[in-house]
């Protein structure tokens, strides 16, 4: 048999090219030149989206998949999210492809988000965003929708979900989130402070059209009280610009130490048939207006 090898007549080409690919590889690794291409990430994000981005590190591993390390991405001066690692997972074929589809994996806040980006080289921009959630914190929440990137509202939890948008000719999406051991601390009402609430799980559901998100359902439910909103609002990505609001509630409180709050509040909202109150909040993000109404939704 190691006969029949020796006398292969391609072994000898075989084994140059076999070399040859090895070296390749061994090569690209030890001199991959991690800062040109960290800029030129940095560059494309910057150029195609309204967001300053900072990368520490980059690297390739043997699979020619990108590694950046510490990622942050800059939403205003005051708001950022930082990132502990995205893995970019390109193809061969993504190269001579006008609209290729990127795999990533990105680690953050203690979960991960999976998905892939598509993205157009003739209009410099990203046209199709799959992702899914898994396992993430949501400490960071308030502080990225507030103007000022510093909330009073604490929430804790961990967040699971999917997102898919379209951004081409306009957005169009939808999105199903779910956050499961839900703690919220430091609300105000009318400038009371409400006891912590713990235990809860919120939903956060619908879908992207144009410039609006339609949201089927935002909920937190727990013991003894029971929250519902639906409406319209800016588009996700946009909230911490502001934009006009048009939403509806619906509260249901039972538990023995929220009740002397729901007696309250009784005065600024509406009374539905089943004893839960409700109202709409209007105006914009930064300034929105809470107004006494019924929802006919509800």
């Amino acid at each position: 048999m190691k006969d029949k090898i020796r006398n292969y007549k391609h072994i000898v080409p075989l084994s140059y090219i076999s070399f040859f690919i090895i070296a390749f590889f061994v090569f690209l690794v030890i001199t991959f030149p991690g800062d040109i291409v960290k800029q030129r990430i940095i560059s494309e994000i910057q150029n195609t989206t309204p967001y300053k981005v900072d990368i520490k590190t980059a690297d390739v591993s043997p699979l020619l998949n990108i590694n950046l390390k510490t990622v942050t991405i800059h939403m205003s001066q005051n708001q950022f999210v930082e990132l502990d690692s995205i893995t970019i997972k390109p193809s061969i074929f993504s190269v001579f492809s006008d609209t290729p589809n990127i795999p990533f994996t990105a680690k953050l806040q203690g979960g991960e988000i999976q998905g892939a980006v598509r993205v157009s080289k003739k209009k410099n921009g990203i046209e199709e965003l799959k992702a899914e959630i898994n396992n993430m914190r949501v400490d960071a929440i308030p502080d990225l929708l507030s103007e000022e990137g510093n909330s009073e509202i604490l929430i804790h939890g961990r967040l699971n979900g999917n997102l898919f948008v379209e951004f081409v000719p306009t957005p169009r999406g939808e999105f199903d989130f779910v956050i499961e051991g839900l703690e919220l601390d430091n609300l105000k009402v009318k400038g009371m402070k409400l006891p912590s609430l713990t235990n809860l799980i919120s939903k956060f559901n619908g879908n992207i059209e144009g410039d609006l998100t339609n949201i089927d359902e935002l909920s937190v439910k727990g013991d003894g009280i029971d929250l519902q909103i639906t409406g319209t609002t800016p588009l996700i990505w946009e909230m911490s610009k502001g934009g006009i609001l048009d939403l509806g509630y619906r509260v249901e409180i039972t538990d023995n130490d929220l009740v002397k709050y729901k007696t309250f509040l009784s005065p600024y909202l509406a009374k539905h048939k089943d004893g839960s109150l409700g109202g709409k909040i209007l105006g914009t993000v930064m300034n929105p207006r809470f107004e006494k109404s019924s929802v006919k939704r509800f």
